[in-house]
């Protein structure tokens, strides 16, 4: 074919270039615009198949990229690993395409079967059917008229063909044109991925804003929560519900102090779960990392709180450190949250551990305080010479919020060994008290002195004190509460007193500890107002120890004989219906009695030395009923 028949006019040429611009400027996949070129080469050249050829990423291989006319097969076959290798290891498996794209320039193979020097083409060529080819490479995209090619642009006949120099130019001007295409979508792709990247990181930045304000939010509110002094059970309630999960606070012993929320409630790790390593390694760093930690839970916890649910096996929990002065003395735990807590969650935990290190500070201000007053009030109340203002006295109480006109008991809890350091023992008894009865406490002459109001709940309490503070101290310690009579009138409070303080005395000096009740020793009580201990026990052995002895040899039930009888008015009738017993028992028992002490029970005298040598029986060995 001559040149005159081949070439192009400008007119359609000028078509070509345009309609390959508009795919490049209508952003058209890369494909389907090197498809266009490929088609526009066949039409302006006269090729019958076409191809683009891109070097690929590990720049060994020529790829297949665009082409027009080829059949599956042979792009198949193109697209097969060994095929258009760039460095051929072999030269029989050299390309046309491979050599134009390795020297940049134009390489033409008139008859693929007069071409021995590229042996690939004796496998590519029948395959397709063609017998010429000519391969031009494309420009470098940073410079389009010359540099390193990215591919070649290559074009087939079915007859033998002599390319001439216009066929060859305009060959050019297509790879060109093939190549602005490359760097059209060279750019166009980093320009997404620019736009990408910056979408990403306005979204990481809305994101990090969203997350201060929500920071700043929380200080706002806690700060709020600070100025309007919702104590202990708000600032829990509000974090349950800014994290949506349980929130529990509780003190350096894991007693709970707050607890939220009120239905579905999810309680912290039990003890068994927190001696295990995990957990007891994250714990006992809590007072060194003054931070959020996470403590897992890796097996089903023991019982829990009734009504609330059991946690399930590999739950994970978090705990901050409530600390006042580098003593660790609470945990804030929250446990079962929707979700892995964010950093800034977790700040927020260590904040309102903080702000709740400040509200058990303040209530501990307020402990001291309150129970320096108590203490004053009391002090005032068991002076040994009485009150000199009564009224005044009472108006004190009555702040204190303590009704002093009411009858009350009078208690003493007294502790003999050394108390564990963080152990407060005031703080201990008021938690032991029903908050809505507290006492009135105060520290006098060592113990600790309780009235407490006269009411069917006053036992109970007292056994509760006695429980708890025993519990608070450990085994090492034995904690004696006395209780004495209840006093009807703020001036009966220093007489009370003293019988208690004289009981507390015998019965530490003896058998210190457990819980003893003296309301009901009647003129017994004198003595115990003056009496020394050593005198009271070594009266009451000397007087009892026939008796003591005969019971131990013999049997014979005396002790209790004796005591029943005074009780009952010194009646035989009366003391044998209740020892469950014939009168003529109780009579021979009597009389028995009066042998081994060599004393007459018809003597008045006799009877009141007995009374009160069973007293102070029963107060040295004789707890209250549990």
């Amino acid at each position: 074919m001559v040149a005159t028949e081949v070439r192009a006019s400008l007119r359609s040429w000028m078509a070509a270039v345009g309609e390959v611009t508009r795919a490049v400027n209508a952003a058209e996949p890369l494909g389907d615009v090197l498809d266009r070129v490929a088609g526009q080469a066949c039409v302006l050249i006269g090729f019958e198949y076409c191809a683009v050829l891109l070097e690929d990423a590990a720049e060994e291989r020529l790829q297949v990229a665009g082409w027009c006319g080829l059949s599956p097969d042979y792009v198949a076959l193109l697209r097969a690993e060994g095929s258009l290798l760039i460095h051929p290891s072999d030269p029989r498996l050299d390309t046309p395409s491979a050599r134009a794209f390795r020297e940049g320039q134009i390489v033409a193979v008139p008859d693929v079967r007069l071409a021995p020097e590229f042996g690939r083409l004796l496998d590519l060529a029948p395959t397709q059917g063609y017998r010429a080819l000519v391969a031009a490479p494309l420009p470098a995209p940073e410079n389009p008229a010359g540099g390193a090619p990215t591919g070649v642009l290559v074009g087939y006949s079915v007859a033998p063909r002599q390319f001439e120099a216009p066929e060859i130019e305009l060959l050019e001007l297509l790879a060109g044109q093939a190549a602005l295409a490359l760097e059209a979508a060279r750019l166009r792709a980093g320009q997404e991925r620019v736009i990408g990247e910056l979408s990403r990181a306005n979204e990481e930045l809305r994101r990090r804003r969203a997350v201060l304000e929500w920071a700043e939010q929380q200080h706002r509110e806690l700060m709020q929560l600070v100025l309007d002094e919702v104590g202990l059970a708000g600032l829990v309630g509000a974090l349950a519900a800014t994290l949506g999960a349980s929130v529990t606070v509780e003190d350096a012993d894991a007693r709970v102090l707050a607890r939220a929320p009120d239905e579905g409630y999810q309680a912290p790790p039990d003890a068994v779960a927190r001696r295990r390593p995990p957990a007891r390694e994250a714990l006992e760093a809590l007072t060194r990392r003054y931070q959020a930690v996470q403590i897992p839970v890796l097996e089903p916890r023991g019982p829990v709180l009734a009504g609330t649910p059991a946690p399930v096996a590999g739950e994970t929990a978090w705990v901050a450190p409530v600390v006042l002065g580098q003593e660790l003395v609470g945990r804030l735990w929250v446990t079962a949250p929707p979700a892995v807590p964010a950093p800034v969650q977790l700040r927020a935990i260590e904040w309102f551990a903080l702000v709740v290190a400040l509200e058990l500070l303040k209530s501990r201000h307020l402990v001291a305080v309150e129970s320096r007053l108590s203490g004053d009030l009391v002090a005032d109340l068991l002076r040994p010479e009485g009150l000199t203002q009564p009224h005044a006295v009472l108006d004190r109480a009555a702040a204190l919020g303590h009704d002093l006109t009411r009858p009350h008991v009078l208690a003493l809890v007294s502790v003999d060994g050394p108390v564990p350091a963080g152990v407060r023992v005031p703080e201990v008894v008021r938690a032991a008290v029903p908050p809505a009865a507290p006492p009135l406490l105060g520290r006098y002459e060592d113990d600790h002195v309780l009235l407490l109001r006269a009411d069917g709940q006053a036992d109970e309490v007292l056994r509760r004190v006695h429980g708890h503070v025993q519990d608070a101290v450990g085994t090492p310690c034995a904690v004696t509460v006395v209780v004495g009579p209840t006093v009807s009138a703020i001036t009966d409070c220093a007489a009370a007193h003293r019988v208690t303080s004289g009981a507390s005395r015998l019965r530490r000096a003896t058998r210190p500890g457990g819980l003893v009740d003296v309301r009901q020793l009647g003129l017994s009580a004198l003595l115990l107002e003056t009496g020394a201990p050593e005198a009271l026990r070594g009266f009451a052995s000397t007087l009892l120890r026939p008796l003591v002895a005969h019971e131990a040899t013999r049997g014979g039930d005396l002790l209790r004989t004796v005591q029943v009888w005074l009780r009952s008015g010194c009646s035989t009738a009366a003391t044998a219906e209740e020892l469950v017993v014939h009168p003529n028992t109780v009579a021979y028992r009597l009389r028995r009695v009066e042998q081994l002490t060599g004393r007459e029970l018809r003597a008045a005298e006799t009877r009141l030395e007995l009374q009160l040598a069973l007293t102070v029986r029963d107060i040295v060995r004789l707890d209250a009923p549990r």
